[in-house]
């Protein structure tokens, strides 16, 4: 850290300000400062409807831009200082053992950064809400913090109110802007030193006060709370005052990171992170990177280590179908470009949208999230894009992992499946990051979800996986959303209840499609149309309209 930084205080008409805030809004409250009160906050309704939102990685980390694969690039600076660490290695090698983390800051440029060029890419991507990075667990601030002079974008590097600039352009496209806010900072003195509960009282809670009068948020996401209890972070005080008197009481909405222990528990939304899990008592928000490893933009990422668009789309349709938001993530280069993998990406995703957002926005979580529907027992082959060994599916059901054995080929892999009763899917593991070699596993399932590690080779039984939602704006219509085209002349749903007015049609089609059931009783069989390439309305992952569901 700076040397600087231990000269940083407050007025004491500042401090004594903010304390009398927080006093006056246990006073007039609708909320007290306890996680009893503040837990029954409804989340704002518009958060539910957007569906799909955009983290922005950017700050100091972005000019090295350098992670072993595998891990976060954005704790550069962590990992420098941690003794014989790949990135530590690399920096020497690369810049020299004197050059600092701070050093990086003249070349923190931003030249490219434009402001309304991302918030276009943004709009056309679909994307509805963001989260940029305002600080992260560095400590250097992407606004002119007053707590954080010589440590922030408009005093060094790009010289630029990102935050600011961003939440205008944003705004103007008619998109929620928000702010990530990292609570702890890795080597700020007054945290690191004898009195921690001085950087709380000093420097956090005066910034998070800056960003909430400075910018009016729609969202607050922090993080870097684990250290530390939220009493610590004095998370229930603040919250208590953003609920009941911050310029943003009535639209802010918040997440579940405020102290160990508050995740999944406390708080506003519940998150999850590169996780194939799914909460079903809470709105909640799967994050995610594009790159399948960092945050933080990596040079060293090889093409291989992104998401596809296929498995991005599935992951959103999979989230949404079980109440949630999926907020992915771009890292940006030094120079304030987002860089063109991630684009093109979010661009092709939001094609998608244009063709089908009405089973994505503006809906609920069905009566059923998911079913699977079993084409035929032929096994389909797949490269690259069925980790079923890792994927617990939707109800966390390890007990259908079956370990196959070590052979030596993707083959031999097949084989052992197909003689294991009830194995409905495999993936063999050529190499991976985590040391399996050879490695054969199989599902009694019929649950599998892509995955894009390179080195894998797997294979299902010819099923569909079908995730549901229902409009909030039209009454008894659901939404089957699936993740591949049927092969066969019909396609045989068995959660959806039919009645005399039912219709189906594909959202991108215009024409309605026959189908056959029973009125009042759950099972629906829809004649599929026989469509060229050209004639489908988009590449994957189809939505099927059904009106008039009991």
């Amino acid at each position: 850290w700076p040397d600087h930084v231990s000269e940083r205080s407050l007025s004491m008409s500042l401090k004594t300000l903010i304390v009398l805030s927080f006093a006056l809004a246990l006073t007039l409250s609708q909320y007290s400062a306890d996680w009893d009160s503040l837990d029954k906050r409804p989340i704002p309704e518009w958060f539910d409807d957007v569906k799909f939102g955009l983290m922005i990685s950017y700050g100091i980390y972005s000019v090295p831009s350098w992670a072993q694969v595998g891990q976060y690039e954005e704790w550069y600076w962590h990992s420098l200082n941690t003794n014989g660490s790949a990135t530590q290695q690399w920096h020497y090698k690369t810049y020299g053992e004197n050059f600092k983390y701070e050093d990086f800051l003249p070349l923190l440029t931003g030249e490219l950064f434009d402001a309304d060029e991302w918030a276009d890419i943004f709009y056309r991507a679909g994307l509805k809400y963001f989260v940029p990075l305002s600080k992260h667990h560095d400590g250097y601030t992407l606004w002119p913090s007053k707590t954080s002079w010589g440590w922030n974008s408009v005093d060094t590097g790009p010289h630029r109110d990102i935050i600011g600039e961003l939440t205008t352009a944003l705004r103007a496209k008619g998109l929620h802007a928000g702010v990530y806010f990292s609570l702890y900072d890795w080597y700020h003195p007054l945290y690191t030193g004898s009195q921690p509960e001085l950087y709380v009282s000093e420097v956090m809670t005066p910034q998070l006060m800056e960003l909430i009068h400075s910018y009016e948020p729609d969202i607050l996401w922090t993080d870097g709370d684990w250290e530390k209890p939220s009493s610590f972070w004095n998370s229930t005080g603040f919250l208590a005052w953003l609920y009941n008197q911050s310029p943003v009481k009535e639209k802010v909405v918040v997440n579940d990171r405020w102290g160990s222990g508050c995740r999944g528990k406390h708080g506003g939304f519940y998150t999850e992170e590169y996780s194939s899990r799914t909460v079903s008592d809470h709105k909640w928000e799967e994050n995610s990177g594009i790159d399948i490893h960092s945050y933080g933009y990596n040079r060293n990422t090889p093409a291989e280590k992104y998401y596809s668009t296929f498995y991005l789309l599935d992951l959103l349709a999979k989230t949404v179908a079980y109440g949630g938001n999926l907020c992915l993530n771009v890292g940006i280069s030094f120079d304030g470009k987002i860089p063109n993998i991630m684009a093109e990406r979010l661009l092709e995703m939001g094609a998608w949208l244009d063709v089908n957002g009405e089973g994505i926005y503006n809906t609920t979580k069905w009566k059923v999230p998911e079913e699977q529907v079993l084409v035929s027992s032929n096994m389909v082959i797949v490269n690259d894009s069925n980790n079923v060994y890792s994927q617990v599916g939707p109800s966390g059901n390890t007990t259908a992992i079956k370990y196959l054995g070590t052979v030596e080929t993707a083959a031999e892999c097949l084989n052992s499946c197909e003689k294991y009763s009830g194995c409905n899917s495999f993936t063999w593991v050529e190499a991976s990051d985590d040391g399996y070699t050879h490695q054969c596993f199989g599902r009694t399932d019929l649950y599998w979800h892509p995955d894009p590690e390179a080195g894998h080779v797997s294979g299902h039984k010819d099923s569909i996986a079908v995730r549901y939602t229902a409009s909030k704006l039209e009454s008894k219509t659901v939404y089957a959303i699936i993740n591949s085209w049927p092969t066969g002349n019909t396609l045989n749903l068995t959660n959806p209840v039919p009645s005399q007015s039912t219709t189906v049609s594909i959202l991108g089609r215009a024409e309605n499609l026959k189908w056959s059931g029973t009125q009042g009783k759950a099972g629906i069989s829809i004649a599929w149309p026989l469509l060229t390439v050209g004639e489908l309305p988009c590449k994957n992952q189809w939505i099927i309209k059904m009106t008039a569901i009991s």
